[in-house]
């Protein structure tokens, strides 16, 4: 059934039943719900995925260049270029400490400058979570590394000038949506940060 635009404030929620785990692993849980139509004659179940919230950086460089990773990525089996991110830790309250411990996990570098980007929501269709942005000015190597050991993330820092990052975002060849985002929702305060 669909309503026209002219209609538009006569949508409403389908009555869902409460939450039944059908699935957990340390990463999402899948969440069931039966979902009645609006005239109340079908049910069908509707399959949700649970996961934390998600942050995003987008590092700059104080000579111009977007601090892009690469890593595996098992969904798509490919090695993959995005910007720097990850799930919020279940004792983290602030998104934007979070931001930066991403940061300084993933690439060894560090910002006194961290900006709030909107957040998203990934895919609303299935997944309850959002995503919040973060630009970083101004990186820099940190002092000491930090000691992050996971043995199924191994990551090669690339060092993208601003324009070119940005090319890349709009083409197609950031393929991890999420990170192309990122970058397109920063262009803005990137536009005039080119390499010296």
């Amino acid at each position: 059934m669909t309503v026209g635009s002219k209609n538009a404030d006569q949508i409403r929620k389908f009555k869902l039943s409460e939450p039944q785990e059908t699935y957990s692993c340390p990463i999402f849980r899948v969440e069931a719900r039966e979902a009645t139509s609006l005239d109340g004659a079908l049910t069908r179940p509707m399959y949700t995925i649970r996961c934390a919230q998600w942050v995003n950086v987008i590092p700059v460089t104080a000579d111009g260049h977007v601090v892009l990773i690469e890593q595996h990525r098992f969904g798509t089996d490919t090695i993959t270029l995005e910007t720097p991110g990850g799930a919020v830790d279940p004792d983290e309250r602030d998104l934007t400490l979070a931001a930066l411990r991403e940061l300084e996990e993933e690439t060894g570098l560090t910002s006194q400058r961290l900006l709030a980007l909107p957040g998203f929501a990934p895919n609303p269709a299935i997944q309850g979570n959002r995503i919040t942005y973060f630009l970083a000015f101004d990186c820099q190597p940190l002092a000491v590394p930090r000691d992050h050991h996971d043995p199924f993330e191994v990551i090669r820092i690339r060092m993208v000038p601003v324009e070119e990052a940005l090319v890349m975002a709009r083409s197609g060849q950031i393929q991890h949506a999420l990170a192309a985002l990122a970058l397109l929702v920063a262009e803005p305060y990137l536009k005039g940060r080119t390499r010296a």
